[in-house]
């Protein structure tokens, strides 16, 4: 399991998004309030955000967030509009590597997932790989569960019109797959260059935590709520949202 977060607003540095809140991300790496699964969250991090010409960037290491020496110096020289982090608690199986480590970048596309697919063997795996293409399959360059949920996710928006198209089809091909056989978990925050969208779902399991709060002139989404002193929203489960910076754009029953 992983705890993740997200922003979208008027420009704040990292350190304001990642380091300051009460019950920040790092907070959540070591002492998670509401985690379903696992104790601690130490096999890695990462963060992406968008750059002064809004194309997406990250920052990824496999140690601890806790101890890594660089972010101090990071959080104080980065600032951006939108953020997406998460702090890794990796599956037994799947490697601590920089690639298995989210958030996912490709094109336009920030991707971040919390939750798992259990049991992930070749049977699910095979599936997957099977409605992929080829040019999605090769890019599949780790062996975790989100990665192979983050091809999924662009094999439908090459069909679909839509990002939330693209992600209840994905739910419904994951229905199917996982039929009463595996568990699935799959809160997924997703920045298409616009809109951030975010779902809390789960399949032959209870859904992860999952909030968001709305600013005046931001929103932020979290698996815990971050500060004690904001109006935090559960998500309902089995539902996706999609927020500008300014609030809910648009709400769907999955």
């Amino acid at each position: 399991m992983c705890r993740l977060a997200a922003y979208f607003g008027t420009e704040i540095t990292l350190s304001q998004f990642l380091q300051e809140p009460e019950h920040s991300l790092i907070k959540q790496s070591w002492a998670p309030k509401e985690m379903l699964d696992g104790t601690v969250n130490a096999d890695g991090y990462g963060v992406a955000w968008l750059s002064g010409t809004d194309i997406p960037s990250s920052y990824k290491n496999v140690l601890p967030i806790w101890s890594d020496t660089n972010l101090d110096s990071l959080g104080r020289s980065l600032s951006s509009r939108v953020w997406l982090a998460n702090v890794r608690g990796a599956t037994p199986g799947q490697g601590i590597s920089e690639a298995n480590t989210q958030p996912f970048i490709k094109d336009e596309l920030i991707f971040t997932h919390n939750g798992c697919l259990k049991p992930f063997g070749q049977e699910i795996k095979s599936s997957l790989l099977d409605i992929l293409s080829n040019e999605i399959r090769a890019e599949i360059n780790g062996n975790s569960d989100s990665l192979y949920l983050f091809a999924l996710l662009q094999h439908h928006l090459l069909i679909q019109k839509s990002l939330p198209e693209a992600i209840i089809n994905m739910m419904n091909d994951l229905r199917i797959i996982c039929s009463d056989k595996v568990s699935a978990l799959l809160n997924l925050v997703i920045f298409d260059g616009d809109i951030i969208h975010a779902c809390r779902y789960a399949i032959n399991g209870s859904c992860p935590s999952l909030y968001y709060s709305l600013g005046d002139d931001n929103i932020r989404v979290a698996s815990e709520p971050l500060t004690p002193n904001d109006e935090w929203v559960s998500f309902p489960e089995h539902s996706l949202v999609s927020f500008n910076n300014t609030g809910v754009i648009e709400r769907y029953k999955l």
